[in-house]
């Protein structure tokens, strides 16, 4: 089991988010109401956050008032599990959580330990939509019931000592020991991969991939190269370099890999290229089959920014472009979701609004310059062009204007 957390501003849409507007399953809810709707749930913890505002510094402000955990068991490992299992194992981890002691690595007495389990707080699950695979997410308010302050620092490490005490307990098998093997078995199916296509592409091997359970995100340079990938099992994301033997399974040496596997191609695929006769690897090229033509479906959302609401149409395609590329950000979901509108909106032009957004969540360093836009791309380009400039604009801080107060 692994486990995840940070602190976060954005409290309204990461209970939305994990509770999938209200489509999730609940596990448990703790000092906050049963018969309200879900968005009332950070109404009521943004009620008790004043209600001891009095108790907190004003000369540091607390900016992070949610704590957002992901829970992330194997699928052996909760296989046949009820409700009231999910709800011990959540138990269980809080309590492992709230008794670590990290005072002396934080060098501050506070962070000897949390409560969460007298907080409020959400437990609810996810189904990964791929693989099945089941995990639970918690959000807890950071002023507890008695209007102390569950303690941030070093809470990611707080997460993962959690998990790996409830491993112990349970009997399950550690994080480490469980990467090695997911490492093991995806290298295993990217090396059959490799073996069963006739001809090497990055279409045909992430399809074949795709098929058993994986989903590789890929990143281009300029010039149309594939230079990394991902490759993600359930909750864990793993690099190429990771994977397989001596680092053959890497954008650079994969052709070379599969070509081993392929001993009869003719030789003349090979070819030279650079000074001194470097020797490398010509990519086979297929077939295209005449492409039938297919309805384009598009893709519609609303996004609200200062009380006007905009209509984004953008193709199924270049939204999946759009996401996969803001799926290899190391964000979390709840500004990722910002990132996404921000996107869309100058996947639609909407330029200036998508400034504003970007401002109103914090960023605003970062905006498009007079001759950014469209050109002649490709829309799934596009959408990718703006997921990247999306997150630029969302992620680097509008700098603060010092004044100068005069004499």
């Amino acid at each position: 089991m692994i486990a995840k957390a940070e602190s976060i501003s954005h409290g309204s849409i990461s209970i939305d988010y994990i509770t999938r507007m209200g489509k999730a399953e609940i596990v448990k809810l703790n000092h906050l109401p049963k018969d309200v709707d879900v968005e009332a749930w950070w109404a009521h913890m943004q009620a008790h956050q004043m209600k001891f505002r009095h108790k907190r510094s004003k000369n540091r402000p607390m900016k992070n008032f949610m704590i957002r955990i992901e829970i992330s068991p194997a699928r052996e490992e909760t296989e046949g599990f009820t409700h009231a299992d999910w709800e011990k194992l959540a138990d269980d981890f809080i309590k492992a959580f709230d008794a670590i002691d990290l005072s002396k690595i934080a060098d501050r007495k506070s962070a000897s330990h949390t409560n969460i389990a007298n907080s409020q707080y959400v437990v609810s699950l996810h189904r990964d939509s791929k693989s099945g695979i089941v995990h639970m997410h918690l959000d807890c308010n950071r002023i507890d019931m008695d209007g102390n302050v569950n303690d941030d620092h070093y809470i990611g490490r707080r997460a993962t000592m959690a998990a790996n005490e409830v491993t112990r307990q349970r009997g399950w098998v550690q994080a480490e020991q469980r990467s090695e093997e997911n490492k093991e078995r995806i290298t295993q199916d990217c090396m059959d991969t490799l073996r069963a296509i006739s001809v090497f592409s990055w279409e045909v091997y992430t399809r074949r991939l795709s098929t058993k359970g994986y989903d590789l995100q890929l990143r281009w340079d300029s010039n149309g190269e594939v230079r990394g990938y991902t490759v993600r099992m359930g909750n864990s994301i793993y690099k190429s370099s990771e994977l397989g033997k001596g680092r053959n399974l890497v954008p650079s040496k994969i052709e070379a890999t599969w070509r081993k596997l392929h001993p009869g191609i003719p030789s003349h695929t090979y070819n030279h290229y650079g000074k001194g006769g470097k020797t490398g690897i010509a990519s086979v090229t297929q077939p295209k089959p005449i492409p039938k033509a297919e309805p384009q479906i598009n893709y519609l959302r609303e996004i609200d920014v200062e009380g006007h609401t905009y209509s984004i149409e953008i193709p199924d395609k270049a939204y999946d472009a759009m996401k996969d590329e803001i799926a290899g950000f190391k964000v979390d979901n709840g500004i990722a979701e910002h990132i996404t509108n921000v996107a869309l909106l100058l996947f639609a032009s909407y330029i200036d609004i998508a400034t504003s957004l970007s401002e109103s969540i914090g960023g605003g360093g970062t905006s498009p310059s007079s001759g950014w836009g469209k050109n002649d791309d490709e829309d799934w380009e596009w959408a990718r062009r703006c997921a990247l400039m999306a997150h630029s604009m969302v992620m680097n801080p509008k700098p603060k204007v010092k004044r100068s107060h005069g004499r």
